[in-house]
């Protein structure tokens, strides 16, 4: 990975930062969800609700010091969550915010679906255009080789971005919706348009890794196993790495973007609920 900031200009921008903004403590509840897998196999699923009270959350990612950044869609703020669960917005005034991914130096960016950009802010709070003239921009993530993935849902495009006018196109898919690197090499990307999950090898080879409905964020587990999300079937699959797949949890409010801690724990974007659900288990 890179520090694109040190490397490439930006266009600065004012977004009505907050970084001193009022603290919103969550609340935390334990409850269950007991379901069959396409088997009939009953899995049982526990979490907590690590927070609530946000704003359609989604595009959940864990910085190295273990404060999880969330994208509130509905009113475009950043929120940064401690590991004790006090929220705090650290950002306002982004269009319809989908995803964030981190560069080494601490710099956020973020997928501004509504704006057609991909925004940074910088460790000092400031805020600034990275790439602009996109086309839907709805996922984004660094390759271990530092590249800057994007997933353009309305061009259908993912592409490597090495600095913003310096790029490769990875693949073309109906919609590309959630992006995850496998050990292997692998690009794992999800279409929701086209109702399935895909690999990439590093030769550029496409192959199908599964069909889902409308999936919609991708993490990997400990185990290999791979976690998707499907809001508009109201739950999140579990793809064994035999192929066979069950239904990890369902009955949620449009769950999105699956991440994983630095313990293995799953965490979970239950956004049409305004909160984040946390799983712990083996995964």
């Amino acid at each position: 990975m890179i520090a694109f900031l040190a490397r490439f200009p930006v266009v600065a921008v004012s977004l009505g930062l907050c970084l001193s903004s009022s603290v919103v403590h969550s609340e935390e509840s334990r409850t269950g969800s007991a379901v069959p897998d396409q088997a009939g196999t009953i899995v049982s699923s526990s979490y907590t609700v690590f927070a609530t009270g946000l704003s359609e959350p989604r595009g959940l990612l864990f910085a190295p010091s273990g404060d999880l950044y969330v994208a509130e869609q509905k009113s475009g703020s950043i929120a940064k969550i401690s590991p004790s669960g006090t929220i705090t917005r650290i950002a306002h005034g982004f269009d319809s915010p989908h995803d964030i991914a981190i560069d080494p130096a601490g710099n956020l960016y973020v997928a501004e679906t509504g704006a057609d950009r991909v925004a940074v802010i910088n460790p000092a709070g400031a805020v600034a255009t990275y790439i602009a003239n996109l086309n839907g921009p709805v996922d984004l993530d660094f390759n271990p080789q530092g590249e800057l993935l994007i997933c353009e849902l309305g061009s259908g495009n993912v592409r490597a971005f090495r600095s913003p006018d310096r790029f490769r196109t990875v693949v073309t898919l109906d919609g590309p919706h959630g992006l995850a690197f496998a050990k292997s090499g692998d690009t794992l990307v999800n279409d929701w348009k086209g109702n399935k999950v895909v690999k990439v090898t590093p030769q550029g080879e496409v192959q199908l890794v599964a069909h889902l409905r409308n999936p919609v964020g991708i993490a990997i587990g400990r185990s290999g196993d791979i976690y998707v999300a499907q809001p508009q079937a109201r739950m999140v699959s579990r793809i064994k790495q035999d192929g066979s797949r069950k239904v990890f949890v369902e009955g949620l409010d449009q769950p999105r973007d699956p991440v994983f801690d630095s313990g293995g724990n799953l965490f979970l974007a239950e956004t049409g609920a305004g909160r984040i659900l946390k799983f712990s288990g083996n995964f």
